[in-house]
């Protein structure tokens, strides 16, 4: 067996260089600019889909009207912004994540988010391939987003996967829908007291539930603000452990299909370490070390989310509507199941581990 760091994607030869790559990353960080300014407009539907999820909304429709030799030339740089570029993004919200907030958030959180991760990944693979008659990849893609962090998650799962690009934006959008119903339902199941009785009347359990079974980070930050600090900062350093648990996933990943595709093609197996998912896993100890001040901390975040939209910017130009038709509604049904997986089995968890820290 070879261990060998995965290798950035191929930009394509014929656009290489800082010509090639200028007009596809301005276009890119153009459509990113333009989503986090939307996002801060006081619109409760704008403010729940965020930055990230509206730079792909808008690069989606803008690549259907590019005409062929912008996007030719253009090509090289979104390239880069999707693969390269996203990397970076994902390193870099490591420095989100500080030991301190994942002590104190306790063992019930981590207990719960390893059965959600491991649970609904495992699940969606076999929901969707076995009854709903999905490709693993597309499965496994769905699962990515449900169980884990939303569309960073699939983005950054999707090259240990091998999954096709037009696959990607078909996972994002079960994340946009059902991560923003999550964010809307949540707050309102607090205000049942059949819900306050199943949890013992704890506010803190309830926000770790939270941060365990919705999908995106911003999601969770929305919904947790209806709760009281504690049990707010207690969901959302909930959702971050999940997000750590991206670096043992891609790593299993990317080992499996690694030994499948080379068992198929009867060569030796080669499992690809993803280089980025192994430097994001660092990050908090360089949060935790103080080498960096809170207002750089801030600045970062800032820098991060903007990369970040920008590969979804690129990812949504490279996507044709034509594409998403031919998946049909089968990912969406399985995000649907998953849904409700993680409302009802995610409740279940969260009071069963509450008994016993």
């Amino acid at each position: 067996m070879n261990l060998q760091l995965t290798q950035p994607y191929r930009i394509r030869r014929s656009l290489s260089g800082t010509g090639g790559l200028l007009p596809g990353l301005l276009l890119s960080a153009g459509i990113a600019a333009l989503a986090m300014l939307i996002s801060r407009l006081p619109i409760p539907l704008v403010a729940t889909l965020g930055p990230l999820t509206l730079a792909m909304l808008l690069g989606l429709l803008l690549g259907q009207r590019l005409p062929v030799s912008v996007s030719n030339h253009s090509a090289a740089g979104t390239a880069l912004a999707r693969t390269r570029l996203l990397r970076l993004g994902i390193i870099l919200y490591g420095l989100r994540i500080s030991f301190a907030d994942l002590l104190n958030v306790g063992a019930a959180a981590l207990v719960i988010d390893l059965c959600v991760v491991v649970g609904i990944f495992l699940l969606a693979g076999w929901v969707g391939t076995r009854f709903l008659k999905l490709e693993a990849k597309t499965a496994l893609l769905v699962g990515a987003g449900s169980a884990v962090c939303g569309a960073a998650a699939i983005l950054a799962i999707a090259p240990a996967l091998r999954a096709r690009a037009q696959d990607i934006p078909v996972a994002i959008a079960t994340v946009v829908l059902f991560g923003t119903a999550s964010m809307l339902l949540y707050p309102w199941f607090w205000t049942l007291p059949a819900v306050q009785q199943l949890f013992g009347g704890s506010e803190l359990d309830f926000g770790r539930y939270l941060g365990a079974t919705v999908h995106e980070v911003a999601q969770v930050a929305a919904a947790a603000g209806a709760l009281n600090d504690e049990a707010g900062q207690a969901a959302v350093i909930t959702k971050l452990i999940r997000v750590m648990l991206l670096v043992p996933l891609i790593l299993v990943v990317s080992s499996y299909f690694g030994r499948k595709e080379s068992d198929a093609e009867g060569g030796k197996a080669k499992v690809s370490l993803p280089w980025f998912a192994l430097i994001f896993l660092l990050m908090p100890l360089v949060n935790a070390s103080g080498l960096l001040s809170a207002d750089a901390l801030a600045q970062i975040e800032q820098i991060d989310t903007f990369m970040l939209a920008m590969a979804m910017a690129a990812l949504g130009v490279e996507t044709r509507f034509a594409a998403l038709k031919s998946s049909g509604a089968r990912p969406l049904l399985l995000g649907g199941i998953l849904f409700i997986v993680l409302i009802c089995a995610g409740a279940a968890i969260s009071v069963a581990s509450g008994y016993y820290f």
